[in-house]
């Protein structure tokens, strides 16, 4: 089993929460990576539906594969319209060529990608989309900079490794093409995310960092944070602001006479 069925099932442990908080898909990505005239698209690792519930809105045939059980479980609740499949990256259980496109949304980063680019060229038709994309808080903006770097100490500080934690990386190796696909396209569209203080804990809540922890930690970390975005923002009840976001997309085509 690949990486997208050992630590990203940890996410299913607060599947809750995740579905929650987690951001939506931007119109404009979707627009951007659709293929026209697309019929069946797999939503891969779809975690409780954030982008499957804008799919369906869209394409007539919603495959949502996701290991998780408790993350399918919510998916099922909130979005019947998908046909929802265990299964990873490395294996789908998909026959050939069932799909027009393939998305990955805030997931590439748990697969194998030695071993997920055949499968998914299996699995796309020629002329297939194969489109990945991440949504992030926009840390060029100061005030959502420093709201991530106290939120890190926060966790360090609860997980005993002191009052500082190094930033994450974000060194992840975009998907490779080889022969097979066609050079990927970039792009990144800016967007903003209104959020009142309870829904920006939880998204904060949702970072892999957080789900690390002990609930106790979590919630500690919780409380102090809403202190903070109540002192510095401002920010508490039913006040909204509008959250930075950045949507980096990546898109690429499965050439017609390529062996996956």
């Amino acid at each position: 089993m690949g990486e997208s069925g050992t630590r990203g099932l940890s996410f299913g442990e607060i599947a809750d929460r995740y579905d929650r908080f987690r951001p939506v898909v931007p119109t404009a990505a979707l627009d951007w990576l659709l293929p026209d005239g697309c019929e069946t698209v797999v939503d891969l690792a779809a975690g409780t539906g954030a982008l499957t519930r804008r799919l369906v809105d869209r394409v007539r045939d919603v495959v949502a594969v996701e290991p998780d059980p408790r993350m399918r479980e919510i998916l099922a609740r909130n979005c019947p319209q998908a046909r929802l499949l265990p299964g990873t990256a490395e294996r789908m259980p998909l026959p050939d060529g069932q799909a027009d496109a393939l998305l990955i949304s805030m997931a590439w980063h748990w697969m194998d990608p030695q071993r997920a680019m055949p499968e998914i060229a299996r699995v796309l038709r020629g002329g297939g989309t194969f489109g990945v994309l991440w949504n992030y808080r926009d840390l060029s903006v100061p005030w959502v900079a420093e709201l991530v770097r106290f939120t890190r100490a926060l966790r360090a500080r609860e997980s005993g490794q002191g009052g500082t934690a190094p930033a994450p990386s974000r060194d992840v190796m975009d998907p490779p093409t080889g022969s097979v696909f066609s050079p990927l396209v970039e792009q990144r569209l800016p967007w903003q995310m209104p959020v009142t203080a309870e829904e920006l804990i939880g998204l904060m809540g949702t970072d892999a960092s957080a789900i690390a922890l002990s609930a106790e930690a979590r919630h500690a970390v919780d409380e102090r944070l809403a202190e903070y975005l109540d002192d510095e923002l401002g920010l508490s009840g039913d006040r909204k602001i509008e959250l930075p976001m950045a949507c980096r997309c990546l898109r690429t085509t499965r050439n017609p006479d390529a062996a996956p």
